[in-house]
């Protein structure tokens, strides 16, 4: 799972009043902190603390003690200073002193050249902004001396809510983060400053989470997934596994009604009806012949004419709309009211679908729509810009779940997936995806779980998550330059 700082905030809170004191919880995370080093990092005597001011420097003065009574030489620096010292960060720092632990409030280089491994513990969950002048010297130094880092908590730069960071943080080769794994650290650029992560368990009871007002987000996982995948019965036929309507392509980009058709088939949609023009329907026919055909005209421009496809929703239970489907005409409000009546039936709004339906938001039924926008595309629904929707993520996906009352799929390292009330996120995945079609394939990934009935909360997590794992076989066998998105529909046969 994936909290908030203001979810750690309140599951301390709860810790607290279940026994375990905040003092009792920073020594518990101080030695968790110190096993973990000594475990990962054997033959390392001496260790050099960075601690500041808060809690997360109180973790470290906690770890600097459990580490002495294993035998261990730990230094510390402290270069913000005393003033503003937490009480809880005063007493394990007092405890440190009276161990005859050194404690610097300068950093010295002669420091630095012996210390061969460095514990980033001078911010944690509450930062966000810039990092304080002061330490930027410090931190240039650790990078010049290249030492092995260890974030404690959250690297010290990094924002543990949205995932921005400053320019200077340190980019450790290990993070301990304690009670659970934080939400920012699931987003970039603070993911890629994380390395590996640990989750030190430091005593919040179980019942802890399901007390929070709103749940943690969940971490989506292949087993889980694969778990809620529709099962059918033996005599299932073709009607029962769900019929798909696929209205994708244009004269111009043809190859994404092929991949997206052909996605849905391979993630078992019992029929999939593509509704394109003649140039389309003819791609699709060469790769998927299983695929059905419903014509519509384009006119000299490539422009895709769908008078009358509100008639096509007969008998659909899922709707994909908007792969390659340039500027459609003929599709207005009449086709989205055929969603009145139709409680089973699930649009999923997927790229020229979702730029047309940002000047006619309610058009887009509620309750069973899936939305699948890039940042570019989430910035357009949201009336801003690119920067402002990768600076805040989860938040940015929530809003627009809030506006639309649908289900947004917020592609992009680390893809967000929420309905408002609930949050997941795929870290799966590599950057080998970052090319034209990758996003044509996931919609027909998803909308072929949403033909075969599963909610589309439940469909776009599954839907993302297989096609992550996708990915990432793909580039295991083809290499992330080499491969293609249609390589991902060739993967999901293991993955599947």
């Amino acid at each position: 799972m994936l909290v908030t700082p203001m979810q750690m905030q309140a599951l301390e809170k709860f810790t607290d009043a279940s026994g375990i004191s905040y003092g009792a919880q920073m020594d518990i995370a101080g030695r968790m902190l110190a096993n973990v080093i000594r475990e990962r990092y054997p033959d390392v005597t001496r260790v050099l603390l960075l601690a500041g001011p808060g809690s997360n420097g109180g973790d470290c003065y906690a770890a600097a003690y459990h580490m002495q009574q294993a035998g261990m030489r730990p230094e510390i620096v402290a270069p913000l200073g005393d003033p503003e010292i937490a009480s809880l960060a005063e007493t394990a720092r007092d405890r440190a002193k009276r161990c005859g632990i050194p404690i610097y409030t300068d950093a010295y280089d002669f420091i630095l050249q012996d210390i061969p491994l460095v514990v980033d513990g001078l911010f944690g969950t509450g930062f966000h902004g810039a990092l304080p002048d002061r330490v930027r010297p410090l931190l240039a130094s650790i990078k010049a001396n290249s030492k092995r880092i260890v974030a404690c908590d959250v690297p010290s730069g990094g924002d543990a809510l949205t995932g921005l960071a400053d320019a200077d943080a340190l980019s450790a080769d290990l993070t301990v983060t304690f009670g659970a794994e934080k939400l920012g650290m699931s987003q970039y650029p603070l993911r890629a400053l994380c390395g590996e992560v640990v989750v030190a368990d430091i005593g919040i009871p179980r019942e802890a989470f399901s007390s929070l007002p709103e749940p943690p987000a969940e971490k989506l996982s292949l087993e889980t997934v694969k778990q809620k995948l529709p099962v059918f019965a033996p005599d299932a036929h073709k009607y029962t596994r769900g019929h798909l309507l696929a209205i994708v392509g244009c004269p111009a980009m043809r190859g994404a009604a092929v991949l997206a058709t052909e996605a849905a088939m391979r993630c078992g949609a019992g029929l999939v009806t593509c509704a394109s023009c003649e140039p389309v329907l003819n791609a699709v026919m060469d790769r998927v012949p299983e695929v059905l055909c419903a014509p519509f005209p384009s006119d000299e421009f490539g422009d895709m004419d769908y008078t009358g496809i509100e008639a096509g929703l007969e008998g659909k239970r899922a709707v994909l709309y908007g792969c390659g489907s340039g500027t459609p005409s003929g599709i207005g409000a009449a086709f989205f009211q055929g969603h009145a009546g139709q409680q089973d039936l699930t649009y999923i709004l997927d790229a020229s679908g979702l730029n047309y339906l940002a000047d006619h938001i309610e058009w887009i039924p509620k309750g069973r729509t899936i939305l699948t926008p890039h940042p570019g595309e989430a910035a357009r629904l949201l009336g801003t810009d690119v920067d402002t929707v990768q600076a805040d993520r989860p938040a940015a996906a929530r809003r627009i779940a809030e506006m639309t009352g649908t289900v947004v799929v917020l592609k992009g390292a680390g893809t967000i997936i929420t309905d408002g009330k609930r949050t997941a996120v795929c870290c799966d995945g590599n950057n080998g995806m970052a090319k034209a079609g990758s996003g044509d394939v996931l919609a027909g990934i998803i909308s072929a779980l949403a033909a075969q009935g599963m909610e589309p909360y439940d469909a776009a997590c599954a839907g993302v998550m297989l096609h992550a794992a996708a990915g990432d076989l793909a580039a295991e066998e083809l290499g992330q330059r080499y491969m293609l998105p249609q390589d991902l529909i060739a993967a999901l046969q293991e993955v599947l």
